[in-house]
């Protein structure tokens, strides 16, 4: 008789547990996995992470990709809570693991059953909220005695030995003084960025650059001109935290004012009541000039800051830094700065430019940036003799890639879901083929990255690179920009420098392409169809019948 295989899982949530915890728990699944006579072929973690999502489970997610090949016939944690507390997240988990041919067994309750994981699934849940409302009561508690449950404010100081008590740090307070007068003078929050950063002063978090956002503290106003606590308020549980189900991003949302806990510190207060409303009254009228009489923030109606084709991929010529989406035109469309002078002010670089020029500037000089041959044998040479520092940088964007692409996979099981619950609609349908075209491509920037560290110069290697940005190109100036031709590009651009141009001149810009991709990209790679990516993911009526028809539009 075959000895059967496990995989053991281990995960703890919290910075402040032990790494030793993980140890113990693959201690403990080792000797049940040898007393009911299995084989460990495969170790799993994640740590310090909790267990409210899959999102930035790595070790979560490639156990689920073994169980998916089939590599071992069971996984073995310490309990199901260790795997999930969330009931979506663990019923889908055991389905398709059922799907598999894997089982799920756990040290303390043995074999798994859909009553169990149902049962699981709940106490999890209600574990989750009931920690929620404990740690919640326990810091309304502390605020309503003057104490502070959260990090410790710019401007103060912890006291020794007294958890929750704050002093006034003298020397941080003169420059959030300086900050309020300089402001209510009529300085602008970039202004005042841009000359603590030349004089050296720290930012509140240990770094050189001033951020303007410190100071306006972005829709929500928590920046230093807003903080009350300068004032001698502690103001507490003004906003709460979800997070989003499908992207796993942590969001901030405002509580009614009634719920807002209000206590009085006056040995704290920093900034005088004249100052500190001179200061209200500036940011007020500044308000109201910008956005209107309600001085609320509109939706600007630009692309987000991933959506649009450069993102990511620009630099500053001057400064080799990012450039992003900071400026509106007064048509709507994006302008493109340097983050560097637009935000700290530590760069020349101050020049805008149109969103949409510079995508046709790009796309222009695209194909013979990149096809040229002389550019290729000049660029295969540096790479070869900067080989150390070009393989430390792949491997950082290769982390990075992998941490997208699971990210992406639980996106894409989160839609599978939601088809498999209420149906293939067609907006459904038609975000799980942007997810899979996004999943394909980043599989493919993967392989490139974990390729070979020698870049030949072959002639077909050559011929297949130039037809691929070739076709790539012909894809990109044919109309709409498809979602897949804008993965493409990422895979094929490392970045694109943009040059400093006098005011009204045209725009320079130089494209650069990864050397991995002359290896051999695809620049466009297999897709799976949606009845294939359900059948993959363990919806069982895939293959009982379902056509991409009635699972698209």
């Amino acid at each position: 008789m075959a000895t059967r295989t496990a995989a053991v899982y281990a995960r703890f949530s919290s910075d402040l547990q032990k790494d030793r915890s993980i140890d113990d728990q693959f201690s403990l699944c080792e000797r049940y996995a040898k007393r009911e006579g299995f084989e460990i072929v495969a170790r799993y973690s994640d740590r310090a992470k909790s267990g409210a999502s899959m999102f930035d489970r790595d070790g979560l997610i490639d156990l689920r990709e073994a169980a998916k090949r089939r590599e071992f016939d069971a996984i073995i944690v310490e309990s199901l809570d260790r795997l999930s507390r969330d009931q979506e997240d663990l019923a889908g988990l055991y389905k398709r693991l059922k799907h598999y041919g894997v089982e799920i067994l756990t040290v303390n309750e043995g074999v798994t059953t859909p009553i169990h994981v149902g049962i699981r699934g709940l106490v999890g849940s209600l574990f989750l909220a009931d920690l929620g409302q404990k740690i919640k009561r326990g810091h309304d508690g502390r605020v309503q005695k003057g104490l502070f449950p959260g990090a410790v404010t710019y401007g103060y100081d912890r006291v020794a030995g007294e958890p929750g008590k704050r002093v006034i740090n003298e020397t941080e307070a003169k420059i959030i003084r300086r900050i309020f007068e300089e402001y209510s003078s009529g300085a602008s929050p970039r202004l005042i960025a841009e000359a603590l950063t030349r004089e050296g002063i720290p930012t509140p978090d240990g770094r050189q650059n001033w951020n303007h956002q410190t100071f306006v503290g972005g829709s929500y106003k928590r920046g230093i001109i807003g903080n009350r606590l300068y004032i001698g308020e502690l103001v507490w549980n003004t906003h709460h935290q979800v997070k989003d189900p499908e992207t796993g991003k942590t969001m901030k949302r405002a509580n009614p004012a009634d719920d807002h806990l209000v206590t009085k510190v006056p040995e704290l207060r920093i900034v005088p009541q004249e100052l500190w409303d001179a200061a209200q009254a500036i940011r007020e009228r500044r308000a109201v000039s910008k956005f209107g009489p309600g001085g609320k923030v509109l939706r600007r109606p630009v692309a987000a800051r991933n959506a649009h084709l450069l993102a990511g991929v620009l630099r500053c010529g001057a400064c080799n830094g990012h450039m992003r989406v900071g400026q509106v035109s007064r048509d709507g469309s994006g302008r493109v700065v340097c983050a560097a002078a637009h935000q700290h002010g530590t760069c020349n670089h101050r020049k805008s430019y149109d969103i949409e020029i510079l995508k046709k500037t790009v796309l222009d000089h695209f194909r013979s940036s990149l096809t040229d041959p002389e550019r290729i044998k000049k660029a295969t040479k540096a790479y070869h003799s900067e080989y150390e520092k070009t393989a430390k940088q792949n491997n950082a964007e290769k982390i990075a890639a992998i941490k997208q692409l699971n990210k992406v996979k639980v996106q894409i099981d989160r839609i599978v879901t939601t088809i498999i619950e209420t149906g293939a609609s067609s907006a459904m349908s038609a975000k799980l083929k942007e997810k899979e075209a996004e999943r394909a491509h980043l599989e493919e920037r993967v392989r490139l990255l974990s390729a070979g560290n020698v870049v030949t110069m072959h002639p077909n290697v050559v011929k297949r690179y130039v037809e691929s940005i070739n076709k790539l190109h012909e894809a990109l100036t044919s109309g709409d920009i498809a979602e897949e031709a804008k993965a493409a590009f990422r895979n094929v651009i490392d970045s694109i420098v943009v040059h400093p141009t006098p005011k009204r001149a045209d725009y320079e810009v130089t494209a650069y392409g990864r050397l991995s991709a002359i290896m051999g990209i695809d620049v466009f790679p297999a897709k799976r169809t949606n009845a294939e990516i359900l059948a993959a993911e363990g919806h069982l009526g895939a293959e009982g019948g379902h056509t991409e028809k009635s699972v698209s539009s």
